[in-house]
């Protein structure tokens, strides 16, 4: 594995005046600005935030699409010492005034297309009339480009490194922020630190180059990768209104040699037709990264059979560290998710905390380094979330002789037949080999004689197929066969239902509750 050179240049601020010409970063409007550029808007945000009172350790809220406003957002954050909280401009009003309010937001900053729901939300939350913010041209919010216009562009003279404030989710409930502790050190040292990650897939500062990001920024992955490639000095091009068909272009017409993924998107690139396919130039892709949700080991071959080996995997969460595979381990271990990342610690514990030997399922906790986080405001959850030095966002797992990690599921998805514990990932991935399946959604649901009872929500590659329809009668069928084939008897699906869809988030995480939870209302189920 390539690591990156101790005596390297990483970080913004100590690349930015060295490539102050070169195109740092173009978002879906077509808006570039050179790296120059950059540096010296960022430093003027800088500027902006401590003159409104800002102090290290405070929390701004960020609402806003991938575009260029975004990440010089965040990069100024990131040198003044503040916890910059991103939320999903999907959200309901009421999750964002939530999060506002939990995390103590002193700022807000949104794009024009959401003034409405950050209004209310900072309302809720007590935030002035002078720290509302509009990232372009919105009514009722100060505009960004007016109140930097006539601020420095040199760097200001503390510059203390900040901190991402993530929510979770919160699929599970109410989403809770992931909150580290502000070191207090200054931000070249902490983006140097950063180094190892992009190292881990043999990118270096030196290489260069253009990143594709095309999932969203409020996402944890999308930010922080989005974030490094700044920091190594590669350009950056930002999609939204995401299409297979548009990707491919950006590729062909950026020359991008690395892009950011989530496999939902491997599985829609995969039903383009071919000769659309093959009319686009994808050789120059070297890394094209993957995680936030589990992939289909068939999907995942036949996306190596089409870019080559450049398809990298990573798994981890906002809370712990996380591990990586390229495409060349990936093929001796289908399925995996990889080894343990250079600074993070891997454990599979049993329920008593015991370390479990290859081969046995447990709670997978990771640790990244000496890195502590707390969930804000709730001690008990944190607490019950640690053993010892680790933590676990309640996956389930086992690892191989070579310390290759096999997810199974998570905790509250587990289920229970006739007292035996059956693994939702193991079933989806049979069902996802299958050449008519493009998704599937595994679950309990209530049976009087065994407790659970095995359910599977299938979309089928062939559109338009659902439930009632004498196709789908015949897939199902054929479907229903090969799991018989392929899974033991008791853990085959006793229903398979084909539906039009599986709600999943923008990032592709499946929301398993919403088609789980129906069947259980009125009956106790553990969350």
């Amino acid at each position: 594995m390539t690591t990156v050179n101790s005596g390297e240049d990483i970080g913004f601020w100590r690349l930015a005046p060295l490539k102050s010409n070169t195109v740092g970063i173009t978002d879906p409007t077509g808006a570039s600005l050179s790296f120059g550029e950059m540096y010296e808007r960022v430093n003027q945000i800088s500027h902006l935030f401590w003159s409104l009172g800002l102090k290290m350790g405070d929390t701004i809220a960020v609402i806003a699409r991938n575009r260029n406003e975004t990440m010089l957002t965040y990069l100024a954050a990131m040198q003044c010492g503040l916890y910059y909280t991103p939320i999903n401009f999907h959200a309901l009003v009421g999750d964002i005034s939530y999060i506002m309010k939990d995390s103590d937001s002193m700022l807000v900053a949104c794009h024009p297309d959401f003034i409405d729901k950050a209004t209310e939300a900072a309302d809720y939350a007590g935030i002035a009339a002078n720290r509302r913010i509009c990232l372009g041209d919105g009514l009722g919010f100060l505009s960004l480009s007016n109140l930097i216009a006539d601020l420095p562009t040199t760097l200001p003279s503390e510059r203390p490194a900040g901190q991402v404030l993530q929510y979770t989710s919160g699929t599970t409930g109410r989403p809770k922020g992931v909150r580290r502790k502000i070191s207090g050190v200054d931000a070249d040292t902490a983006s140097t630190s950063l180094k190892w990650v992009l190292g881990m897939y043999g990118i270096n500062s030196k290489k260069g180059g253009c990143m594709l990001m095309t999932t969203p920024v409020y996402h944890t992955a999308g930010l922080n990768l989005s974030a490094l490639a700044l920091h190594f000095g590669i350009s950056l091009v930002l999609m939204d209104n995401w299409t297979p068909e548009s990707m491919l272009e950006h590729v062909q017409k950026f020359r991008a040699n690395m892009t950011v993924v989530v496999p939902t998107q491997f599985v829609r690139l995969l039903k383009l037709p071919k000769e659309i396919r093959e009319s686009y130039d994808v050789s120059t892709l070297e890394w094209a990264i993957h995680g936030a949700a589990p992939c289909s080991p068939e999907i995942k071959r036949q996306m190596i059979e089409w870019w080559g080996p450049v398809i990298f995997e990573y798994y981890g969460s906002t809370e712990v560290g996380g591990t990586f595979v390229d495409s060349h381990d990936w093929l001796r271990h289908p399925g995996t998710v990889g080894k343990a990342g250079p600074v993070t610690k891997l454990r599979i514990l049993d329920d008593d905390g015991n370390e479990l030997p290859p081969g046995q399922v447990g709670r997978v906790f990771m640790r990244q380094g000496e890195d502590q986080v707390e969930y804000l405001h709730d001690s008990e959850k944190t607490a019950n979330s640690r053993v010892r030095d680790m933590m676990t966002v309640g996956d389930i797992g086992w690892v191989d002789q070579e310390g290759y990690l096999f997810l199974a599921g998570r905790t509250s998805e587990v289920m229970i037949v006739g007292g035996v514990n059956i693994y939702p990932a193991e079933v989806e991935n049979v069902l996802l080999e299958h050449p008519a399946v493009s998704d599937a959604c595994v679950f309990g649901i209530p049976d009087d004689e065994y407790g659970e009872q095995i359910y599977a929500a299938v979309v089928a590659r062939e559109s338009g197929v659902v439930d009632g329809q004498p196709r789908a009668q015949e897939l199902l069928d054929i479907v229903t066969k090969y799991c018989r084939t392929n899974l033991a008897r008791y853990k085959c699906p006793r229903t398979i239902s084909f539906r039009a869809e599986i709600p999943r988030d923008p990032n592709g995480k499946m929301y398993r509750k919403k088609l789980r939870d129906p069947f259980w209302e009125g009956r106790e189920r553990k969350i």
